[in-house]
């Protein structure tokens, strides 16, 4: 499968027999320990003779779902749509996904595809991409992640995992985030949601738009005990007919315990802000006013709730 896309994976799953799905999950399982998987430590987990592990291994090979290493001992390891695969069939436990319809955005940490299920139903998934050449070159901004034993897919699975987490905390107060469904593996599984990124949209009310962000962002940081880290124009989803947002891309959230919260915080509205300023010519006072008033009430609430 020399040109894979996500849509070919899902079709995959019917083709697979328990004993392929076994073998990828072991190659999963071994990267801690190995990069490439020897041959002879594959067929002592999988209780078969080496020549049996190495046919079904082949057709996994053909399939794209497995790399053979080229020089030295024989060893094997997951493909990136080797982990998508088992993802994939994670998702499906939880929801009857029909198709992978195409992926809407390409970031530096994930991709983002619109799929739906056997009812007509959309959702999105996110998938973790960590490793790849355009994420490499800004690590060293991202303090949440760290290079670890069991190469890229282990940080993709933990950065998933700690986003659904957070996505979980922030639905649950009632912030407006995309509701997270499932975590599996490297993905997350999301309601999908109508709206667009805030620079792709020429809003008729800009200033309701605005109030709406900042009462999010606050609402975040106060009820949710989260601030976001890195907000701008291009994680914010707007409703147009509706006036509805959605704060997305929440990899590099801190707790507000955290030593550096308020200034993140600080950050982030001033993210917002300065955009509103550039693209709407609004006013910096009638900006921080809107921000100060509803900073005002959150933290009122929070001390009472306290």
């Amino acid at each position: 499968m020399v040109s894979c896309m996500l849509r070919n994976v899902i079709e995959l799953l019917p083709r697979l027999r328990p004993k392929h799905i076994r073998i990828l999950k072991i190659l999963l399982q071994s990267l801690p320990r190995y990069q490439y998987v020897p041959i002879d430590v594959l067929a002592v987990k999988l209780k078969m003779k080496s020549s049996v592990a190495r046919k079904i291994l082949q057709h996994l090979i053909d399939l794209g779902l497995v790399v053979a290493k080229e020089k030295g001992y024989e060893g094997y390891r997951l493909s990136r749509w080797g982990l998508d695969l088992l993802a994939l069939r994670k998702l499906r436990n939880f929801v009857e996904l029909q198709s992978v319809s195409h992926r809407i955005d390409v970031g530096k940490e994930a991709d983002i595809y619109v799929c739906y299920g056997a009812d007509g139903s959309p959702y999105i998934i996110k998938a973790y991409r960590l490793g790849r050449t355009s994420f490499k070159k800004v690590r060293s901004a991202r303090p949440v992640y760290h290079v670890e034993a069991g190469s890229w897919f282990a940080m993709s699975i933990k950065a998933a995992k700690r986003e659904f987490h957070v996505l979980s905390t922030l639905w649950g107060v009632g912030v407006a985030v995309p509701k997270p469904l499932i975590w599996a593996y490297h993905m997350i599984l999301m309601d999908y949601v109508p709206g667009r990124e805030l620079h792709k949209v020429r809003l008729r009310n800009p200033l309701s738009i605005f109030r709406n962000t900042i009462e999010e962002i606050i609402k975040a940081y106060y009820v949710g005990g989260i601030v976001h880290c890195d907000l701008s124009e291009y994680n914010v989803l707007v409703n147009e007919e509706t006036e509805e947002i959605w704060i997305i891309d929440w990899p590099q959230w801190l707790p507000t315990s955290h030593p550096e919260a308020s200034e993140y915080l600080r950050k982030d509205l001033e993210q917002i802000i300065k955009y509103f300023y550039r693209k709407y010519k609004l006013e910096f006072d009638v900006l921080w006013e809107i921000v100060e008033t509803v900073s005002r009430k959150y933290f009122d609430q929070s001390r009472e709730a306290s």
